[in-house]
């Protein structure tokens, strides 16, 4: 997942604020950089999309005693860094052998169901899941509410590697 190059992809209301950190390309402190500017208005919204390799490298982040309702979080997770396996990537060339070396394929349980879903709920985030493009669906306006919630919104969005690949690939 390169959520940089993903929201390329889409057209941004000019209303809407964008900014990407991109020090170390993806695992480069995210969700701390959210939650800090989230703390600047309690009023509004502040979105984050993120790949689960990034997500977990700055997974303290969640437990700061300010974090509002107002943060929501989106994470794809695919199990590993996917971007180092992608056509495009260096590393593609090193084939499966790129998951034990780059990729960091199996990191943090192994795409748990229940290892981020605790550690949100229990941090009093409001915790949502999708496997698939119906669940994705089905909790996709939870998590667009345009109006503030009682807590703050985790979204885990399990995918497949493969598919992610697949997809750049159609592009």
């Amino acid at each position: 997942m390169n959520s940089l190059r993903a929201w390329n992809f889409f057209e941004i209301l000019e209303s809407v604020y964008s900014y990407c950190n991109v020090g170390g390309f993806g695992i480069d402190g995210g969700v701390s950089s959210l939650i800090g500017a989230s703390f600047a208005d309690y009023e509004k919204l502040y979105f984050c999309f993120l790949g689960d390799l990034a997500f977990f490298y700055d997974l303290n982040s969640l437990g700061n005693r300010h974090v509002g309702n107002n943060v929501r979080i989106m994470v794809i997770n695919n199990g590993k860094g996917t971007e180092f396996r992608n056509y495009s990537h260096p590393a593609a060339v090193m084939g499966e052998d790129a998951d034990d070396f780059v990729a960091a394929a199996g990191h943090y349980g192994k795409k748990s169901r229940c290892l981020l879903r605790h550690y949100a709920e229990d941090l009093g985030f409001q915790y949502l899941t999708a496997d698939n493009k119906n669940e994705f669906l089905e909790n996709i306006n939870v998590f667009m509410e345009p109006r503030l919630t009682e807590r703050p919104i985790l979204m885990e969005v399990f995918t497949d590697s493969e598919d992610e690949s697949r997809a750049l690939n159609l592009v």
